[in-house]
């Protein structure tokens, strides 16, 4: 069987099973020799699934799992309002999870092999152990030895304590931490339950991540992107922010795996905090995945930028 059938396979089946960013295929760099400034939306420029954002070293890093690893500077007032700009560095295997220590010093890269299952999977190629690598440079793409390895869990349950919850807790201005878990019902405010994705008028599906700006929560779900005010549980069914048929037009129906708002940083207990800016001036950034036929067509990195609207990253 070819690589490229293989990988189409093991989307095919896995993608389902570990939707939050455990999607594995090959890593290379190369692609991104060619990526354009510009593109039609829901253009296919990233494949498989994608882990949260990390801000290293005042870059931003992305994980897209059969793309190696990709950033972009963030500590360039100027660049966030310009898509694109991302580089490519190269991994030793393929990607899964990206973290940071607690002082920012080090970057951690969490790699997974392969073998082809047995029984009902004969012919799917299944991961077999995570492998942990790190890096003090980020961007060289040099990165250290193995130095751990993991037993594989079904959706990452035995993966390291500091791979877990990214993208998953913000801090609003006013102290409140609120936080949802991958692929779950509810939404938390300081630990207590008071949003249900099931409940009347809500209707999102299920949470998997949320990130925010000085006035609003941006909420990712199982069915489109969804904001509402710090302090409130009313969801604006105008997915934001201030563009919204375009929003809805790319992610009604898709699954949000991951949100970064432009400039934020996480605190001492692993939350993001709120921009400082509102929710109409900041850039976001979204990855989002479709299901189903749909998935190949509209998986990507996308972004808001102010005065520009939403739009493809590549």
């Amino acid at each position: 069987m070819s690589i490229q059938r293989n990988n189409i396979r093991r989307a095919a089946f896995i993608l389902p099973l570990l939707l939050a960013g455990a999607v594995f295929f090959g890593c290379h760099d190369s692609i991104f020799e060619d990526i354009k400034q510009e593109s039609a939306i829901g253009e296919d420029r990233i494949k498989g699934g994608a882990t949260g954002f990390v801000v290293f070293k005042g870059h931003i890093y992305f994980a897209p799992t059969n793309e190696g690893v990709i950033y972009r500077k963030a500590n360039n007032s100027s660049s966030w309002y310009n898509r694109g700009h991302w580089e490519a560095i190269s991994c030793p295997e393929i990607p899964v999870y990206l973290a940071t220590s607690d002082d920012g010093q080090t970057l951690y890269l969490l790699t997974t092999t392969f073998q082809e299952g047995t029984d009902d999977f004969s012919g799917v190629n299944m991961p077999t152990g995570y492998y942990e690598y790190t890096s003090t440079s980020g961007d060289s793409g040099s990165w250290s030895s193995r130095i751990n390895s993991y037993k594989y869990g079904i959706l990452g349950t035995d993966i390291p304590d500091r791979y877990k919850e990214q993208n998953t807790r913000v801090r609003a201005p006013s102290g409140k931490v609120y936080s949802v878990a991958a692929n779950s019902n509810v939404l938390y405010e300081d630990s207590t339950p008071i949003l249900y994705a099931d409940q009347k008028d809500v209707k999102v599906g299920s949470w998997w991540c949320i990130a925010g700006t000085h006035d609003n929560l941006i909420l990712g779900t199982s069915v489109g992107l969804f904001h509402m005010h710090t302090g409130s549980t009313d969801i604006n069914d105008e997915v934001a922010p201030n563009d919204f048929s375009t929003a809805k037009s790319i992610f009604s129906g898709m699954t949000i795996l991951s949100i970064y708002v432009g400039g934020t940083t996480k605190d001492s207990t692993g939350a993001w905090s709120c921009s400082d800016t509102s929710e109409t001036s900041s850039v976001i950034y979204v990855f989002a995945t479709g299901a189903g036929s749909s998935y190949a067509a509209q998986n990507g990195l996308y972004s808001y930028i102010p005065g520009q609207g939403w739009d493809s990253e590549f």
